[in-house]
């Protein structure tokens, strides 16, 4: 067991484990503490100095960042020194930085405006001209670099030397003239880190830009569906859709980080293809309809649901409940692995996000999960049938969807559940019914590790969206 110690900074006591970095207990304690270079996911640097303190005992002021937790100490970061310190170091970091905040799109969640506003709200004494470096330089994976905002924290060149190990980034020259270096493009699939990692507007999203201003965006914590991992994430919303996804820590999935696929899962919840009502499709081209119209075609035939592995585990267990004693066939459709098992980071070639609450849901109501249960559910499909497909969220591999989507051709009607009309092989069900997205529903998945990991909704774009559970009423109408 770490041995624990208690001291006290700037009159609080905290107590935290012993040899540990002291910035970081402070930081963990709720205690503000100016800083740009350290992250807790990276080595120390100790470059940018604006964590300086003052300890009883010690003749002259030192980072915090590197500087460990002991027994009794007395720090403070309050003092006049150390605040003139901070301000001080600012104004160097702000020497050469360009006025350009009401066009960054940092601006709103920037380390600079933050401390500036805290520390600063002084006069530049800058007398010479600004070293102008390189702006708007597309370095690859969605990213791209300004030059002139850079404040050479170096916590992008660690990330790819100690994280990613791929290195693509380092520091060149010296003085006002060093800066961030290209070595090669971003060729890693956690590049996009890099832009949440970096305390100002130096790395910024292809994807984000210009999009919206952070103040006017809410965040939801949920989980990732991309894959089995299921990572803990934030999607940035407001009533105009959902703008963008980053990670949130936690040490017991994905630690601070998420894999660029995984920011790509908010793009169907507010797009052009959404659906927001029942559409019948009137050859090839679908229209709206009142859903009332399938209700009643859907009586007297035989209901036949393919579920997919994306569905809470509570709307696995509400579908169950609705069709128990009734004569319904169910089938789950698992999506195929895509590339290797598991890239020794976060990402998995399992694209399933549920597999493991599907199975166990499908096995406590007696039903089959196998495949086998869906090539037999497939070869009976008849006229007389009328065919419910969970369309995935994600889909990865079309054409193996499609293959799926083929097979249910012969029912007399067929029905597609789903988000939006995003595939051109859904014009080959009668009727599409929408469904509510990820973020849209309250519930908890279960991932690779068999550990339950929660789904939370913010702001609703699909009002008329209903739970798969409720067409499981149908049955037997």
């Amino acid at each position: 067991m770490t041995e624990k110690v208690k001291f006290k900074w700037n009159g609080k006591e905290i107590e935290a484990d012993k040899g540990s970095n002291l910035l970081k207990a402070a930081l963990d304690n709720g205690i503000e503490v100016a800083h740009y270079c350290y992250h807790a996911g990276l080595s120390v640097a100790g470059v940018c100095r604006m964590c300086m303190v003052e300890q009883d005992g010690v003749p002259r002021p030192f980072p915090a960042c590197n500087a460990s937790c002991g027994e009794g100490i007395v720090v403070r970061n309050d003092t006049p020194k150390i605040k003139s310190s901070i301000e001080a170091t600012l104004s160097f970091h702000l020497l050469n930085h360009p006025l350009d905040c009401p066009v960054c799109d940092q601006a709103g969640e920037c380390g600079l405006q933050d401390y500036y506003m805290k520390h600063g709200q002084y006069d530049s004494q800058m007398v010479d001209k600004k070293v102008h470096k390189d702006k708007v330089q597309d370095i690859g994976r969605n990213v791209m670099l300004d030059a002139e905002r850079c404040i050479l924290c170096s916590r992008c060149t660690r990330f790819t030397e100690e994280v990613t190990k791929t290195h693509e980034l380092g520091i060149l020259n010296r003085g006002d003239h060093a800066e961030i270096t290209v070595n090669e493009k971003l060729k890693n699939n956690y590049a996009q880190n890099l832009v949440d990692i970096c305390p100002v507007g130096a790395l910024t999203s292809k994807d984000f830009r210009f999009k919206q201003r952070v103040w006017f965006l809410e965040e939801v914590q949920t989980t990732c569906i991309g894959c089995e991992t299921g990572c803990s994430v934030k999607v940035s919303e407001n009533k105009n859709g959902a703008f963008r996804v980053k990670p949130s820590y936690d040490h017991e999935v994905n630690g601070h980080w998420m894999c660029d696929d995984g920011r790509n899962i908010y793009k169907h919840v507010s797009g052009a293809l959404r659906l927001f009502g029942a559409q019948e499709n009137l050859n090839g081209l679908f229209v709206p309809v009142d859903e009332f119209k399938t209700h009643q075609l859907a009586k007297g035939k035989t209901l036949k649901f393919i579920l997919s592995t994306g569905l809470t585990n509570q709307e696995y267990e509400k579908f169950f409940e609705k069709i128990k004693g009734k004569s319904a066939q169910v089938a789950l459709y698992v999506l195929p692995n895509q590339g290797e098992d598991f890239d020794g980071l976060l990402t998995r070639g399992d694209k399933n996000p549920n597999l493991r609450g599907a199975r166990k849901a499908f096995e406590d109501a007696g039903y089959d999960s196998s495949q086998n249960a869906l090539d037999k559910l497939l070869s009976s499909v008849s006229s007389n049938d009328a065919i419910f497909v969970v369309v995935p969220e994600i889909i990865y591999n079309e054409d193996h969807f499609n293959t799926l989507i083929s097979k249910v051709e012969k029912a007399g009607l067929k029905i597609a559940l789903t988000h939006g009309e995003t595939l051109s092989t859904l014009r080959a069900f009668d009727f599409l019914l929408p469904i509510p997205t990820f973020v849209e529903k309250n519930g908890d998945i279960i991932n690779f590790q068999n550990k339950k990991r929660a789904l939370r909704s913010g702001i609703s774009y699909g009002e008329t969206s209903k739970d798969v559970s409720y067409y499981a009423g149908w049955v037997n109408l």
